[in-house]
């Protein structure tokens, strides 16, 4: 019998304010996880039969994935854990993996079935693109992540650190690489708080409403191809933190956006490299299940070389989770955190990477 490490995290948080050290739940760095994975649930055979008898209801009732929701996808055995999962993204170390989904040997709808109920359980499923893709696919189709519109799910590019589009994202391993395509997580706490010890003037930069590119996928009644946002903000007593990413430097040249200074050039890059420096690596196995609070954890992926037989590929889902308030956001943090919507937006959950 596997022994199920997982046990939740310490909780404590204090009242934020920028420019003083962050006391939160998730403040942590990879060298206090060492020797432990506390943060991984492993599933049992039980949980298992749980998941796919709920999958099994969903075939025999021809629902449509797009409108799955707990209630459509019940567990009577997993629940309780899952919810228990859920707590720890939003209350603690912000970030988990459930192991053991038995991926192999299923089908596609049967697989994508289970990851959206899980995921159902722990939020709504939001558009992560313009195509209103509600289940995405992390697979290199030959996109370009240095083109205008690019975006790093479809090309093996390294990843920088970063937050996506909503409040938790979830990744479903299917199948890994042939080298390379390590997932890797930090906490945006400490890198604030670590950026705060060593240079005060850069951590206070990270307050600017950064330009950053929309890459073509603009809101309805939206012309210019840019928003803006902090890269930490406070709300309420709740410190948040997006990515310094590269949507930052692939803004400047766009109408209407200033150039960097200096220092926020500086301040970018300086958290970006703690960012590494305090990184927990993860290397995915098929089954495994990865959720991180993007308002607290930043994520980032290396450069990856497929196998040369197709259907070897690497190949993650993605979803992108509302959970209907993680915590207090700034005005234009919540205007980008609730997934990707444009003009005619049809929403839909492809079996295929597209």
């Amino acid at each position: 019998m596997t022994t199920n490490p997982w046990m939740p995290g310490p909780r404590g948080r204090e009242p934020a304010e920028l420019m003083k050290p962050i006391v939160d739940p998730a403040g942590w760095v990879a060298g206090d996880l060492k020797g432990t994975e506390a943060w991984v649930y492993q599933l049992s055979d039980v949980e298992i039969a749980d998941i796919f008898d709920a999958v099994a209801r969903v075939e025999a009732a021809a629902l449509d994935l797009k409108d799955l929701t707990g209630k459509e996808f019940p567990l009577p055995v997993f629940g309780g854990a899952l919810a228990e999962i859920r707590e720890e993204l939003l209350e603690g170390r912000g970030f988990a993996i459930i192991k053991g989904l038995p991926v192999t040997g299923r089908s596609r709808f049967q697989n994508a079935c289970a990851f959206l109920g899980i995921g159902s359980h722990v939020g709504k499923a939001v558009s992560q693109n313009g195509k209103g893709h509600l289940l995405g696919h992390v697979k290199n189709i030959g996109g370009d992540i240095n083109a205008p519109t690019g975006r790093g799910y479809n090309s093996p590019s390294e990843l920088t650190f970063h937050a996506d589009g909503c409040d938790v994202a979830s990744l479903c391993c299917l199948h890994t690489a042939k080298s390379g395509g390590r997932h890797r997580i930090c906490s945006s706490v400490s890198t604030y708080n670590e950026m705060l010890s060593r240079r005060p003037d850069l951590a206070d930069e990270l307050a600017f409403r950064f330009y950053h590119t929309l890459r073509g996928e603009l809101p309805p009644g939206v012309t210019r191809p840019w928003g803006r946002k902090p890269v930490v903000s406070v709300k309420d007593g709740y410190f948040s933190a997006r990515g310094a990413s590269s949507t930052i430097k692939r803004a400047q040249g766009l109408p209407g956006v200033p150039k960097l200074s200096p220092a926020q050039a500086e301040a970018i890059g300086m958290y970006q490299a703690i960012s590494g420096e305090l990184a927990l690596d993860i290397d995915f196995e098929p089954g495994d299940i990865s959720f991180v609070h993007n308002h607290v954890i930043l994520h980032a992926r290396s450069a990856y070389t497929d196998w040369p037989e197709p259907e070897r590929a690497r190949h993650l889902l993605r979803l992108w989770l509302d959970t209907g308030g993680a915590r207090p956001l700034d005005g234009e943090v919540e205007a980008a955190t609730r997934g990707i919507l444009v003009a005619g937006t049809i929403l839909d959950t492809p079996l295929e990477a597209a």
